[in-house]
């Protein structure tokens, strides 16, 4: 009959919770993210163009999209506002009130529906701001290609 030898500890085995990082240190090594990036122009700017949905104008509500792209750089959470760069023109009405708002039901169904891409028109329309006119412009293409991706 062989012996069998069976592993042996290289050191012995530690108290509980000795292993465990003091408080202090942690709270020194943590980098703490700041809040979302408010921009109460740019938003302003939002609500003067054109609803995506139903095209009135102008729509009068930044509604921000709570999707969470990897493509994109952007994550989500359960009660986190999205920073303002994600806002996009909607109506009260389709932004909240209406049977088939943005806020009523699944986000990702009403942007599938509605043919937009939301990420990708949101990320145009920041790189526009502080231009209006251009800003307008992007909405009017992205309500002019809806659905023909």
């Amino acid at each position: 009959m062989s012996s069998i030898t069976r592993p042996q500890r290289i050191t012995p085995p530690a108290a509980p919770g000795s292993l465990l990082k003091p408080v202090c240190e942690i709270a020194q090594t943590r980098n703490f993210k700041a809040g979302p990036a408010d921009d109460p122009a740019y938003l302003q700017a939002v609500r003067d163009c054109p609803c995506l949905y139903c095209g009135v104008d102008p729509c009068g509500e930044a509604a921000h999209v709570r999707l969470a792209s990897a493509a994109f750089g952007k994550s989500s959470g359960m009660g986190k506002k999205p920073e303002d760069c994600w806002a996009l023109p909607l109506c009260r009405d389709d932004h909240l009130n209406a049977r088939h708002a943005q806020h009523k039901g699944s986000e990702d169904a009403f942007w599938q529906a509605l043919g937009i891409n939301p990420l990708l028109v949101a990320q145009r329309l920041y790189a526009q701001r502080g231009d209006l006119l251009a800003m307008r412009a992007v909405v009017f293409v992205a309500i002019l290609e809806r659905g023909k991706s």
